[in-house]
């Protein structure tokens, strides 16, 4: 694949930038890329994200990064973001199935650190911009990024589904579900490489669509990736510790990558 090669060759990405990329784009929103990213965009904008509905048979992914409704009579950008997840903690179908409160609002925060940290790369590609060449197969419909953000669409609907178990009896609903949606591996070590492309293969030839039962149906067979969440709930002191080491550890490569798209995206 010539786009593959010019992306590691040109645009120093890695054979997990879709994985990346997508965890990185899947809650952004308008208000997120003026904030984070200097760059107003228009509601056309073609930054492809997830959306925040997970009631059944709702689009999953949404072509546009959304207006994010921040209440403009707040000030500074963490209340912004605490007040739009507790304007919702009624609402079952809002983000993450099966998160807490608490756990979305951590998740709200950790989000920020991680667009804080890529426009850092963000701001030293515009002295020295990645070829257009590069930014034209990253951007192309079919890189790796599209198909990542369905899969991660899914986990975050429907937590536990790639983990290989099987589901609980009868659940009433997939919310019921006692597992994190997403896990992700960067390592460039051969193992790592090797089950990153095996993963991309089965994911970029994987057809999404369809009623939302089907897509389940199929996917817990064909997309097992060993994904059974996270270990630790956030209710004490212990389960902040084991999240905050996981944000911790996180490559911060990936927060380059993620850059090298906004900007491809936004130049």
């Amino acid at each position: 694949n010539v786009c593959e090669e010019i992306l590691v060759t040109e645009g120093n990405l890695r054979g997990n930038y879709g994985q990346a990329i997508a965890h990185r784009l899947h809650s952004i929103t308008r208000d997120d890329i003026r904030y984070y990213f200097g760059v107003d965009v228009s509601d056309e904008n073609g930054i492809t994200t997830v959306s925040e509905d997970m009631s059944p048979e709702v689009e999953r992914v949404l072509p546009n990064a959304p207006s994010a409704d921040y209440d403009k009579e707040i000030l500074t950008q963490a209340m912004k973001q605490l007040d739009k997840v507790l304007s919702h903690m009624d609402n079952k179908d809002f983000s993450i199935v099966n998160y807490s409160i608490l756990e979305k609002i951590a998740h709200s925060f950790h989000m920020s650190e991680l667009w804080a940290r890529s426009k850092l790369h963000f701001d030293l590609l515009s002295v020295n911009p990645v070829p257009e060449r590069a930014c034209s197969c990253l951007t192309s419909p079919d890189s790796d990024i599209i198909p990542a953000l369905e899969l991660l669409a899914l986990k975050i609907k429907f937590p536990g589904l790639t983990s290989g178990l099987a589901p609980p009896a009868a659940p009433p609903k997939a919310s019921a579900y006692e597992e994190r949606t997403y896990r992700q591996t960067s390592g460039e070590t051969p193992k790592d490489v090797a089950i990153i492309k095996q993963i991309n293969k089965n994911v970029r030839n994987f057809d999404f669509s369809g009623e939302d039962a089907d897509v389940v149906s199929r996917a817990r067979q064909e997309l097992v990736d060993g994904d059974t969440g996270v270990d630790k709930r956030l209710d004490s002191e212990e389960g902040w510790q084991d999240w905050k080491e996981g944000f911790k550890t996180m490559d911060d490569y990936d927060n380059y990558q993620f850059a090298v798209y906004m900007h491809c995206m936004l130049r």
